[in-house]
């Protein structure tokens, strides 16, 4: 199975495709779920878990091995995680050890006559940390900081987005993994420029209530741009988010 070579990189995009198996309206109809595992990842596999299963278990189902990272399947309505995982010792399943590639957890609501495409952005495992896939993981220029609560905590599970325009309303050029507990975060850049960056815990769409929300400023209205030069580290780039509401 395979699907045309996406080159973004470390990006998260839904986007409705159409194709839908059943008659339009029937709750019990299956619906078309498709992607792509960046960048995109060859022979990896895909397990797909409904809530409340073991992560670490049996999968519900498992697509692959991938030929380039494209799957598509057909899942009855309901909520359910994506992860992708590719195995050095080339096993199906067991644990990721280090130098192993695997995603976060992708959420997924199939609604009847509602296909979905769903990127999936993974990364490579070293020691306990994540490093990016592919060719980024070779980048130099970068960006590192914090994301922090009001109170200046360190906030856990978020993304850090990077746009190259101020306004920030399209699709971010760049996503970082997820932040750890001490809340920081890096995202390598494959040239140096001027960037705008957002920390959020969902992706798509504008905020929502309840998300957690904020952009890199120095007490001004607008955003303010992160100048980094070509092959340096610009550091200390921190980032408050709020609860939206």
């Amino acid at each position: 199975m395979s699907r045309r070579s996406i080159s973004l990189l470390i990006f998260i995009l839904l986007s409705t495709v159409v194709g839908c198996s059943g008659p339009k309206g029937d709750p019990n109809a299956l619906t078309r779920v498709a992607g792509t595992v960046y960048e995109p990842a060859r022979q990896v596999v895909v397990d797909v878990y409904k809530p409340g299963m073991d992560l670490r278990g049996p999968p519900y189902l498992q697509l692959g091995p991938l030929d380039d990272g494209g799957f598509e399947v057909e899942l009855p309505p309901g909520e359910y995680l994506l992860v992708a995982r590719r195995r050095a010792s080339g096993e199906k399943t067991g644990p990721v050890r280090s130098g192993d590639l695997k995603s976060d957890p992708v959420r997924v609501r199939v609604e009847p006559d509602k296909p979905l495409e769903l990127p999936v952005l993974a990364y490579v495992k070293q020691g306990n940390a994540k490093l990016p896939l592919g060719a980024s993981a070779g980048w130099t220029t970068a960006i590192r900081g914090r994301v922090l609560d009001a109170e200046g905590n360190p906030v856990e599970g978020v993304r850090v987005h990077v746009y190259d325009h101020i306004q920030m309303s399209e699709r971010p050029k760049f996503v970082s993994a997820k932040t750890g507990p001490d809340g920081r975060y890096e995202v390598r850049l494959p040239e140096g420029g001027t960037y705008y960056v957002c920390a959020r815990n969902r992706y798509g769409g504008p905020p929502e209530v309840g998300e957690l929300y904020g952009r890199y400023d120095q007490g001004t209205v607008d955003p303010s741009a992160v100048i980094v030069p070509e092959g340096r580290v610009v550091t200390g780039v921190d980032i408050t988010v709020h609860k939206v509401w």
